[in-house]
């Protein structure tokens, strides 16, 4: 019978040392990953999503990853089915002013925050456009509303069929 090998213990001081990433600089090695949310109504991070950014960054996190962030191009977000209401932007006045309260928020607890940058790719239905008036965004919900009822025919993306 063999022995098993001793334990040995590990230094976690390691986890609590500055990591330079190119030209940024991070205040430890823990890094939270990014989740998806869809806490952002009409594509605006508000209050309340900077307060749970900020959170992660008092927590110790020192690279806080955002969820999924959509930018302002047709190619980038569109009907997946995914039921991706409340994704937030990376455009326009407002959706800016939010992700600056956000980004100034974890910046004040010593984090740094990076954007992760959505696109749907392939799942994507070519036939909306992401727009930024609260109009259309309405439109958009309405539709994929219709589609998810029960019985209705979901046509594949042009670009498996």
């Amino acid at each position: 019978m063999t022995a098993e090998p001793a334990l040995i213990p590990q230094s976690r001081e390691a986890l609590f040392t500055p990591l330079t990433i190119g030209t940024m600089t991070v205040p430890n090695r823990i890094v939270m990953a990014p989740m998806t949310r869809g806490m952002s109504p009409g594509g605006v991070p508000g209050e309340d999503v900077a307060a749970y950014y900020r959170r992660r960054a008092a927590g110790h996190c020192g690279l806080v990853i955002t969820e999924g962030v959509a930018v302002d191009h047709p190619a980038a977000l569109g009907d997946a089915g995914l039921d991706e209401s409340d994704v937030p932007l990376l455009a326009g006045d407002a959706s800016l002013a939010g992700w600056r309260r956000v980004t100034e928020g974890v910046h004040e607890e010593g984090a740094k925050i990076i954007a992760q940058l959505w696109h749907q790719g392939v799942l994507r239905k070519p036939v909306f456009r992401w727009c930024l008036s609260a109009a259309s965004l309405s439109t958009k919900r309405a539709a994929v509303a219709s589609r998810s009822a029960p019985g209705a025919s979901r046509p594949m993306p042009s670009a498996i069929a």
